[in-house]
């Protein structure tokens, strides 16, 4: 497979559990499920080179992007310039600890820990040289992608960048052209990451079991949704990548449920309370999310009006129904229309990390404008409940089994 060409064998799909033969592939073709059409393993022509070389390029612009000017401006002869952990150091300043937390684990650890990882796999896969190491890596790498959070941090700089344009005037650092960049290989890291074509690399072809047309539950299957190797149902771990198995995610309607209250509970406070105070010449000025979208309107910012409205009041409202729908279908549904059910899930699952642009606006701004008494920007206490809602919901997303949706129409009991 290392070599362009994938194996014949059988896996079952995440996502709804059937069972598709993997045909002979040639580098770039792609095999989606029989069933419920999601994308099953991708072959990539000369993957380890690609992993290698955007990851480096990756590595190299992130580096540059913690070394130079990321944002400046300039108002009424006062001048000031931050540099990206600036970003994280403001927020620990204002004594906004746990915000700043978040912020440097979805900036700047997480996004680190993850090209280590794809780097050292990938060279381990090139010079064929593979030790137990590469097991654990290779699920950091399945665990951390869901948090790559730095697409939305800088779409967060954009939004902080118009917002200030009519207070100021506005410089982009050499450092924000290299996070551009870090940006862009970073992604085009993640598109060469097929987690079925690295653990083939890794242990070879899963073990061989006699499979019919049907779901891995209904054959008395296990799918391991780490490696994609079909075991039988009573093995309790994957003999293939380790990974402690089970036939569904356990207690997952009741973990999603519990998340999506939570994440309700703290919705009031986070859109209630300010999620930024402004001073300018000593009035100080506290600005909700919606209060920020109605004054963005106000400047005829309408682009990024719009952008701030869906990410942080849209995406999570329309995110947390989405999922108790999900899970009252599968407690009272009937097993009808399981495709758009599970399209529904698909955009919960997408749309949740967007709403995190709101939190990196603040971080950008609580940074950048410090000017003392004639003008300053601080989180307000709704930023870190705000914060909070984003990564509840996330996880209510990832605890829910889509999997499930399919076995209500087959009238399989679990």
């Amino acid at each position: 497979m290392s070599s362009g060409k994938c194996h014949e064998q059988a896996t079952a799909c995440d996502h709804c559990d059937w069972v598709n033969v993997m045909p002979s592939m040639q580098a770039g073709e792609q095999l989606h499920c029989a069933r419920c059409g999601h994308l099953i393993v991708t072959c990539h022509p000369n993957a380890p080179q690609q992993l290698l070389s955007n990851g480096c390029a990756a590595v190299l612009m992130f580096i540059m992007s913690l070394c130079f000017v990321f944002l400046g401006f300039s108002s009424q002869g006062s001048h000031q310039r931050i540099t990206l952990l600036d970003c994280v150091y403001g927020l620990m300043g204002e004594h906004y600890i746990s915000l700043g937390i978040i912020v440097a684990l979805t900036l700047l650890v997480l996004p680190v820990v993850y090209l280590s990882a794809v780097l050292l796999i990938a060279l381990a896969l090139r010079q064929g040289r593979l030790k137990s190491i590469h097991y654990g890596l290779t699920h950091t790498i399945s665990a951390l992608q869901p948090w790559l959070m730095v697409d939305v941090f800088l779409l967060g700089g954009l939004v902080a960048l118009v917002k200030l344009h009519s207070l100021a005037e506005i410089e982009l650092g050499l450092s924000f052209w290299a996070f551009c960049a870090f940006t862009l290989c970073l992604f085009r890291t993640v598109s060469f990451v097929d987690k079925r074509w690295i653990w083939h690399c890794l242990c070879g072809p899963a073990p061989t079991v006699a499979v019919r047309s049907g779901s891995a539950l209904s054959q008395g299957l296990k799918g391991c949704q780490y490696c994609g190797a079909l075991v039988s149902a009573d093995t309790h771990q994957c003999s293939r990548c380790h990974h402690i198995l089970h036939q569904r995610k356990q207690g997952s309607l009741n973990n999603t449920l519990a998340l999506l209250f939570a994440s309700c509970a703290l919705y009031f406070p986070a859109n209630f309370f300010p999620i930024m105070i402004t001073t300018f010449l000593g009035s100080s000025e506290p600005s909700t999310i919606m209060g920020g979208v109605i004054l963005l309107w106000g400047m005829k910012s309408y682009l990024v009006a719009g952008v701030i409205f869906v990410a942080s009041i849209l995406v999570p409202v329309t995110k947390i129904l989405m999922l108790f729908w999900l899970c009252w279908q599968i407690r009272f549904g009937h097993g009808e229309h399981e495709k758009p059910t599970q399209r529904i899930y698909h955009i919960a699952e997408f749309i949740g990390r967007w709403s995190m642009v709101d939190v990196f606006v603040v971080a950008i701004l609580s940074a950048l404008v410090q000017l003392g008494p004639m003008m300053n920007i601080i989180p307000g206490v709704a930023a870190i409940s705000f914060a909070a809602v984003v990564i509840l919901t996330m996880l209510a997303a990832m605890s829910f089994d889509s999997r499930l949706i399919w076995d209500k129409s087959e009238e399989i009991t679990i």
